[in-house]
């Protein structure tokens, strides 16, 4: 008989890829799934754990955070990788960090988790000023690639690029094999459903991207809120073989409130915000907004990041020159359901038809967005999984629903093909979910428990990196996976 190194008995065992839903005990050995059975006897067990009314699932993934390049916020690296744990995720994906941040968050604060990191574009910074040419971008793709990171960020709600500079980033990634995430704007659109009008022709025939948090493009910026979600929905079905995608369920946004020196916003998106509720887009404007409670600021405290408003938020905004997080409940929850529930019929190009219209978790039904991404980690909003669970004691969303987009497309996206599967010898990646509470009770990574009931107690991490990315990583000692991005599902395709 063999001998385990963790068995978790007496819990729902919920898997999206084998459409398996039921109590079952799962033994751990050597960081693998080995046994999935009705009953296993704990006598040939190390450690046990009794999930008995919890839900038992593939490791959540999350595909957008924000760990890295972030010391500005609480001024201690891996303070997002502490979060993120203690919110249930297992593996994440920084869309727009930098690789020495993340070693140095792994070093000083690593939770356990494995993570990932998109470099982010910044003129002056990571990309250099001015108007760019093919040859520069492919350069700056290959530097992000040279230094362990998965691939590169569009920040076009912050750092816009020409149309054409965004198509050449675009289809330059795609012939490297780098992936490539988009916050959504040009020099010609804004952060809003105008940007994401724009994507066919960015994209062309052939290219691929993830297109980050599809929500906020669809505050009623430009339509009616409801316009704007069926138009946003349309959009992407008919680039369905050209593009991933994923929305995030939390009511507060984030941004930057940095202002020029005569004190105008330079963020489109913090903009936005501000003209939302008739806000001046100026330090000002934010001013009072901090002092209406509509704009919040960010603290640290003993657990973490937590949003300020009022007085304090404006003491906070003025100490840090502007130059700080923002934050505005301008997250509209009727597109946040919608969007997240909305499915297609696979090979019907017509209109798309909310869950309610289709049989949860049907196979003629397909999700027309692929995944639940936070856009937090360190950012004080990390609600995956409680959102998720409203959506699925509300109706909108099945169990097996809830995991396809926490665990597999997340980890198909990325072309993790051992994570976000709960069979035997996958990845033993797991999150335990109490269902009545609603949240993440247990997280566990290779076999691992990295977190207790919201208490962190795993340390250090793994680096997901490609093969170019190896000659930087190896160096740091940190543990490390090589990932193939040919395998990610906007260049491998969704599967059958």
């Amino acid at each position: 008989m063999d001998n385990y190194d963790l068995l978790i008995k007496n819990g729902r065992v919920l898997d999206a890829e084998s459409n398996f839903d039921s109590v079952a005990d799962v033994a751990i050995s050597n960081g693998l799934i080995d046994r999935i059975e009705p009953e296993i006897d704990p006598a040939f067990a190390d450690d046990t754990i009794d999930a008995s009314g919890q839900w038992v699932m593939p490791g959540m993934i999350d595909t957008h955070v924000h760990v890295a390049n972030v010391a500005d916020l609480g001024g201690k690296r891996g303070l997002g990788l502490q979060m993120v744990a203690a919110a249930g995720a297992t593996t994440v994906i920084d869309l727009g960090g930098s690789m020495d941040a993340l070693v140095a968050g792994i070093t000083d604060r690593g939770s356990g988790v494995n993570a990932g990191s998109l470099g982010y574009l910044k003129p002056g910074e990571t990309v250099p000023e001015g108007r760019l040419d093919a040859s520069q971008i492919r350069d700056v793709v290959g530097k992000a690639l040279d230094a362990g990171s998965l691939g590169v960020k569009l920040l076009g709600g912050y750092y816009p690029f020409t149309p054409e500079e965004t198509s050449q980033f675009i289809s330059s990634a795609n012939e490297m094999g780098a992936y490539i995430a988009y916050h959504i704007g040009t020099t010609e659109t804004g952060s809003r459903l105008d940007g994401l009008r724009e994507l066919p022709a960015l994209l062309g025939s052939s290219g691929r991207v993830h297109v980050a948090h599809i929500n906020a493009y669809c505050r009623g910026s430009v339509l009616p809120v409801e316009q704007e979600i069926q138009e946003a929905l349309q959009i992407l079905e008919d680039l369905r073989n050209q593009v991933v995608s994923e929305v995030h369920l939390a009511r507060p946004n984030f941004t930057r409130g940095k202002c020029d020196a005569d004190g105008r916003v330079l963020a489109d998106v913090c903009r936005n915000c501000l003209r939302l509720k008739d806000y001046e887009a100026t330090a000002d404007g934010i001013r009072a907004a901090l002092r209406d409670g509509y704009a919040s600021t960010v603290e640290e405290t003993r657990t973490g990041l937590v949003l300020v408003t009022g007085e304090r938020g404006v003491e906070l905004f003025d100490e840090g020159g502007t130059d700080v997080s923002m934050s505005f409940p301008v997250n509209n929850a009727e597109s946040a359901f919608q969007l997240t529930a909305a499915r297609t019929t696979v090979g019907n190009t017509g209109t798309a038809k909310p869950a309610a219209q289709s049989a949860p978790g049907g196979t003629n039904a397909e999700f027309i967005i692929d995944a639940i991404g936070s856009d937090a980690g360190v950012l004080p909003r990390n609600v995956n999984i409680e959102q998720a669970m409203r959506l699925v004691k509300f109706g909108a969303l099945g169990p097996l629903d809830m995991v396809l987009k926490l665990s597999l497309n997340p980890a198909r996206m990325i072309g993790l093909s051992s994570k976000g599967r709960l069979s035997e010898g996958k990845d033993a990646d797991l999150t335990l979910i109490d269902p009545v509470e609603g949240r993440a009770s247990y997280g566990v990574v290779a076999g691992r428990v990295i977190m207790m009931a919201g208490r962190v107690v795993g340390t250090g991490g793994t680096i997901l990196t490609t093969g170019q990315g190896v000659a930087a990583v190896a160096p740091t000692g940190i543990p490390f996976e090589t990932v193939d991005i040919t395998q990610a599902m906007m260049y491998a395709g969704r599967p059958d």
